[in-house]
């Protein structure tokens, strides 16, 4: 502006003011330009006037600086940017297969049944926009929706205008773009128009006030339109079922967040109408497929089944219809799952075509990806987990004080008493120590009890039967016996708790009760080969009836079915068919047994051996290193042998043996050790015999072993048989043998016969036989020892036979 524009302007208006004061006028004009400049000058004090002063007008630019032109300019193209978001977001919103659910698009009756399961192929994996032929397809598909098209026939014909609208750009792009950007110019320009008339009708109020009521007007007006939207679309949704409802529930909750947020600056605003918008593309198909199908499914059955790729596809899309009943409020979990498979777009363009119902089941996932919040543990398997991880680290202190205390504060759990059985039972074998091991015993009686709230049977049994084996080892059988009933009564048709409790009973030797569970058990199962064995077992031992036992073991043994495959069922066999004069089948029978390991050798056939020990039939007392001992007792024979024959005089001292290992005749033995201990009464009638064994304690003290006097009358024939084990040596003083010639014994292959006043030795776990032809009996003192290679810990350590 030129420097002589201002006195002009001031020249003017005293011009003006002469003119209007001659007219009378003054006072009003002054008042008025009084309350003008008070009102414009934002409060600058101004004084009285008098006629002839001068007022001088100072303009200051306030708001947001510049001329009202450029302020109505600027607000205008505020309000044009938002109309066109909001253009943007009414346009696009249903156009895309994005996370809006078919219910809630515009374009819903059109997509109705368009995306089927049913169709026999699918053109990919991306969900694409319907075209005229495939609504014609559709059409003609359906023809038992006929009436239901024809109510919606008007919305029909505005979707398909402007689905046509829509699919020009993938026949013309370049006409199409110039087209879309006309019609955004024109819509530009009117919103300008209204806007800038607004403004105009504002341009009294402050700056602030303008801003407030230009954004309010464009979110108002935002906001009926897409109230009329929702509202058009609530009338088409009304015959909806009532799984959309709840995926229609879903889909809002983030248009109310957009609307709950319009108060905040224009940036942020925006931000969130574009993502209430454009959500992840998998969940909108994860919505839309159940929702298509079960309308598909209520409407028409018929063309269901006659397009029905495979009938699977009915089960997996009822499920997925589940999952969303069960589980509407679970939109947040699918929208993270959502975020991931829309990185995989591209790469499953590139897949190849599947079944319509496969590839929406592969796109929705909503169970399998979902991150669903655990619930909270409960406090007792918490702390259970706890003591188990304890005891996996091996850290078995600390493991055994939390199990004790969850058996204290949960005495209820089964499953508390289980772990600290099992925790004991694996302290008792690392500590060798028999109270920890009768503490599991009790632990495993105490979980056993709680009996049907025990819920696996597995459990059940598997705790019941390390009680059993337990219990075995201790030697409390009759004990066992009682855990063996309670798994029979919870498992009645598992025959092999049946064939357990009567091998207790065998391991004691109760052959009465063998017998009796191996009947009852074989009118169950007949060809049961364990029943058959124990069975056979019980005839031949209780009842002596070796040609009935025989096919009974042959049978159990040839079959070799778990439970039939141990040493002494082979022993068993072989010696019933040797006792039936079998012979070369017997060494057969033996011959497999030592294949198998059973045997150390064929006539070396103990059950109960320790490695690695010198074996041969008969032994020289200076190879047994016991010598002297022996030759003491060599010397005192003569004293042992009236001390013998004394107590063979008396009646009811010498009992019949027990082992019936005798084929005929009378054999009778007085026991003066066993297993290491001294019989005190017998050795009270034997002072000298059993003061001369205390100076020979290898023998006195062998707890595998005896020492007794052994009688054997004429005419006796003793089977041919084994010792128990293979740590202990015997050895005979012959007191008593008058026809040496008449009186043999066959170990292993090689033959001897006694003769007064002398002593020999041999191994009795190789195979021996007796034979007494004579007419007088036959009196030996018979002393077992400790097999010289075994070592003072070793023999401590073994359990007594």
């Amino acid at each position: 502006m030129s420097g002589d524009v201002q006195p002009r302007k001031r020249k003017d208006k005293r011009r003006k003011r002469d003119d209007r004061k001659s007219e009378g006028d003054v006072t009003v004009l002054r008042q008025s330009s009084f309350q003008d400049d008070d009102e414009s000058s934002h409060g600058v004090h101004i004084t009285k006037m008098g006629n002839d002063d001068l007022h001088l007008h100072v303009h200051h630019d306030h708001g947001t600086g510049g001329h009202w032109c450029a302020k109505i300019i600027f607000f205008a193209l505020m309000a044009v940017l938002l109309s066109l978001v909001g253009l943007i977001i009414m346009e696009n919103r249903g156009l895309e297969d994005l996370d809006t659910p078919l219910s809630e698009s515009r374009f819903s009756k059109v997509f109705d049944g368009w995306v089927d399961e049913h169709r026999d192929e699918h053109d990919g994996h991306d969900v694409q926009e319907p075209s005229g032929e495939a609504l014609d397809d559709h059409d003609e598909h359906d023809d038992h929706d006929d009436h239901e098209e024809e109510e919606e026939e008007p919305l029909s014909e505005e979707l398909e205008e402007e689905l046509e609208e829509e699919e020009q750009p993938t026949e013309e792009d370049e006409p199409a773009t110039d087209d879309e950007d006309e019609e955004d110019e024109d819509e530009e320009n009117n919103a300008g128009e209204n806007i800038t008339a607004e403004d105009a009708e504002e341009e009294d109020n402050d700056d602030d006030g303008t801003v407030e009521a230009t954004v309010e007007a464009t979110t108002e007006a935002t906001t009926e339109a897409t109230g009329e939207y929702e509202a058009e679309e609530d009338e088409d949704d009304e015959d909806e079922a009532a799984a959309d409802d709840d995926v229609v529930e879903s889909t809002e909750a983030p248009l109310s967040k957009a609307e709950e947020q319009e108060d905040d600056d224009e940036d942020e605003e925006e931000q969130e109408v574009e993502e209430s918008v454009e959500p992840p593309r998998s969940q909108s198909a994860a919505q839309s497929a159940p929702a298509t199908y079960t309308n598909d499914d209520d409407d028409d059955d018929d063309d269901q089944d006659k397009n029905d790729a495979d009938d699977g596809d009915d089960d997996e899309f009822e499920s997925l219809d589940q999952q969303f009943e069960n589980d509407p409020e679970d939109t947040e979990p699918a929208k993270a799952v959502a975020s991931e498979e829309q990185d995989q777009d591209q790469a499953d363009e590139e897949e190849p075509k599947e079944e319509g119902s496969s590839w929406l089941a592969s796109q929705i996932k909503p169970k399998e990806a979902a991150a669903v919040p655990a619930e909270k543990d409960d406090p007792f398997e918490q702390e259970l987990r706890k003591a188990n991880e304890e005891m996996i680290r091996e850290n078995y202190a600390q493991a055994l004080r939390s199990f004790n205390t969850l058996t204290t504060n949960f005495a209820h759990e089964p499953s508390a008493h289980l772990g600290r059985a099992r925790l004991l039972e694996l302290l008792a074998k690392k500590e060798r120590s028999n109270q920890r091991l009768w503490e599991a015993i009790d632990a495993y009686k105490r979980y056993l009890a709680f009996g049907e709230l025990i819920a696996s049977n597995l459990e059940f049994k598997n705790a019941g039967e390390s009680c059993i084996e337990n219990l075995r080892f201790l030697g409390h059988h009759r004990q066992a016996t009682t855990i063996h009933e309670l798994l029979i009564k919870r498992l009645p048709e598992d025959p092999r708790l049946r064939n357990q409790l009567s091998l207790t009973y065998l391991m004691v030797n109760n052959l009465q009760q063998v017998e009796k569970v191996a009947v009852e058990t074989l009118k169950l199962w007949p060809t049961n080969a364990v029943a058959q064995l124990h069975y056979g077992l019980a005839l031949r031992q209780f009842h002596a009836d070796y040609a009935k036992a025989l096919p009974y073991l042959k049978y159990a043994v040839e079959s070799e079915e778990e439970g039939t495959q141990e040493a002494f069922f082979y022993l068993s066999l072989g010696e019933t068919m040797q006792r039936l004069s079998m012979k070369s089948e017997a060494l057969e029978v033996y011959s497999k047994g030592v294949a198998k390991g059973f045997f150390a050798s064929l006539y070396q056939r103990s059950l109960y051996n320790e490695p690695r020990l010198r074996a041969q039939p008969f032994w020289q007392p200076k190879e047994t290193g016991y010598e002297r001992q022996l030759e003491k007792l060599a010397l005192n024979w003569r004293a042992i042998r009236d001390e013998g024959l004394a107590l063979l005089g008396r009646s009811g001292f010498f009992e019949d043996e027990a082992e019936l290992l005798r084929d005929k005749g009378v054999w009778q033995q007085y026991e003066l050790y066993a297993q290491g201990r001294r019989v005190k009464d017998n050795c009270r009638r034997a002072p000298i015999t059993c003061s001369l064994l205390e100076e020979f304690p290898e023998s006195a003290g062998c707890r595998r072993g005896q020492v007794k006097f052994s009688v054997m009358q004429a005419k006796t024939h003793v089977w041919p048989h084994c010792g128990p084990t293979n740590c202990r040596l015997r050895a005979h003083l012959t007191l008593a043998a008058p026809e040496p010639e008449k009186t043999s014994l066959r170990v292993a292959e090689q033959e001897r016969t006694w003769r007064e006043g002398e002593l020999f030795i041999f191994d009795d776990s190789f195979e021996h036989e007796v034979w007494h032809n004579g007419s007088q009996p036959r009196l030996v003192l018979i002393l077992d020892m400790w097999h010289p290679q075994l070592s003072a810990a070793k023999r401590r350590s073994l359990t007594p036979i």
